[in-house]
């Protein structure tokens, strides 16, 4: 399944307008003369008062919701120069923005702007990418938010299907326009990320512009981080994801993201006790804790990176319990258990093949290391190994990946993923160059001047998307319309380091 062709990472929501019909010939099957005035004017000034509430409502949101753009230098893609998004203010004190990581951008050099509801546009940067989920945080100078400005609550209220819910954001480069829906499901895992997520998706026209957007209830409280959509329905994650990382932040603190080291998705519980995978007995206990769901997660595939291969867990595996709490389908909860363990292992119980087993399995600390450095040479963008690359392809030795160039790049064969132009990660591995091994950036840096003397050298390399074999060619660069330049993300100043590679 090509998860691009059905969720747009960046697939906002457009204005949907709902208006008041005059002179209707019926209300509810009574016609409009069989209703007394009295009760006409209860209705109208019913109304009335809706509307303003909802107009202070949406005044209120407006002073809390910016609008995102960003100027790029270098990206993964190498033909994006400039995008925009939305973001909401979580702590005017601290001046804490939320939007999302591929709004922020992942493997990406660049600038933040962000415009307030009052028109002023000040610098932002970037505070934290979660290397899990769908969000990042950008902070901008307190002093220079707009007194106007306003933060945005974020609710703990439970997801609930038929809720009614509202977003405002940049949908199609419009500025903080609105829309309504309702949530028609609770529990969406949709692979936007490697690491699955438990998603709400609501009814609601989709264009892109609007990610990042708060989804709010109708007290004006934050439920939810829009991310995505497919045209007539969008797609959040939750915001209790995201609010252990703002307490954080405001606490001067360093986040720390863990998990598990499997990837699951849901299941139906008669299918599993059907199929001899669970048995009948766990009927009567599973509908007495959730008696509205038929669903369960399994283990989808157990990873090798990080060490995961070594826990004793099983694809197929049904996730019953954790630290002795029945699961059912709730993806969150084995985050938050995750969370909180900080590293230390879980105690997990799992049917498989019908029988009960108790194991131990350990967790892991994600980070975005890698994407805090890039290069650019010969007009090719290079980065070093994601915890995206390590999930999805499993151990190997540490690498440098090629991910995008110029057509009269040097790399354009090397770069190329034949017969796979969709492929959500492209590129290749560069394995040696002119026989010197490259495990890093910087060994990459270290032989780029000699390169550029040699202007001809030779690329080992595996396609990423096609066979894990390793090819070589013998390519030509001229260095003299092509500058070679290390970038460098300085946690402290929140700010790209260039070096430039080669002198002239």
């Amino acid at each position: 399944m090509n998860v691009k062709k059905l969720f747009a990472l960046a697939t906002p929501f457009v204005l949907v307008a709902t208006t008041a019909v005059g002179n209707a010939t019926s209300i509810f099957g009574t016609k409009v003369d069989d209703v007394s005035q009295e009760q006409t004017q209860t209705q109208s000034d019913t109304r009335e008062s809706a509307g303003i509430d909802q107009r202070a409502l949406f005044d209120k949101t407006r002073r809390g919701v910016v609008t995102i753009k960003v100027s790029v230098v270098l990206d993964k893609s190498i033909y994006n120069k400039q995008w925009f998004g939305t973001g909401f203010i979580v702590d005017k004190e601290k001046g804490l923005i939320v939007t999302n990581a591929h709004v922020a951008g992942e493997l990406t050099v660049g600038s933040y702007e962000v415009k307030f509801g009052n028109g002023k546009k000040i610098e932002a940067k970037l505070e934290y990418l979660d290397p899990c989920y769908d969000f990042a945080v950008l902070s901008v100078n307190p002093k220079d938010i707009p007194q106007y400005a306003i933060p945005l609550k974020m609710s703990n209220d439970k997801l609930a299907l038929n809720m009614e819910i509202y977003s405002m954001g940049n949908s199609a480069n419009n500025e903080f326009s609105t829309y309504k829906g309702y949530i028609f499901d609770t529990e969406s895992i949709l692979w936007l990320k490697p690491i699955a997520e438990q998603s709400f998706q609501f009814s609601g026209l989709t264009v892109p512009g609007a990610s990042g957007s708060p989804v709010l209830n109708t007290n004006g409280e934050v439920i939810g981080l829009l991310y995505g959509g497919k045209f007539v329905s969008g797609a959040a994650l939750p915001i209790s994801y995201v609010e252990p990382v703002i307490k954080t932040l405001q606490d001067g603190k360093k986040y720390h993201r863990y998990f598990c080291g499997f990837m699951v998705n849901y299941g139906s519980v008669q299918d599993f006790i059907s199929a001899g995978i669970l048995p009948e007995t766990v009927l009567e206990e599973y509908e007495h804790k959730f008696p509205d769901k038929d669903k369960v997660l399994y283990v989808s595939r157990k990873l090798t990176a990080f060490d995961a291969d070594k826990n004793k867990l099983e694809a197929g595996d049904v996730i019953w319990e954790i630290d002795g709490e029945l699961i059912g389908c709730n993806l969150k909860k084995i985050d938050e258990i995750v969370q909180n363990k900080q590293g230390k292992s879980i105690a997990m119980t799992v049917y498989r093949n019908g029988k009960k087993e108790k194991i131990e399995v350990s967790t892991f600390e994600l980070t975005n290391t890698a994407k805090m450095k890039m290069l650019s040479f010969a007009d090719a963008v290079f980065h070093e190994t994601p915890s995206e690359y390590k999930i999805c392809f499993g151990k190997g030795k540490p690498g440098v990946f090629i991910a995008d160039c110029e057509s009269s790049s040097a790399f354009t064969e090397v770069c190329a993923s034949p017969g796979n132009p969709d492929a959500l990660m492209a590129g290749a591995q560069i394995v040696s160059i002119d026989g010197k091994e490259i495990s890093t950036l910087d060994d990459l840096a270290d032989i780029i001047p000699d390169l550029c003397k040699k202007k001809v050298f030779t690329v080992r390399f595996i396609r990423i998307g096609g066979d894990a074999q390793v090819s070589s060619l013998t390519v030509k660069h001229n260095p003299e319309f092509a500058e070679a330049k290390l970038y460098t993300f300085d946690l402290e100043s929140k700010s790209w380091k260039v070096k430039n590679l080669v002198e002239k």
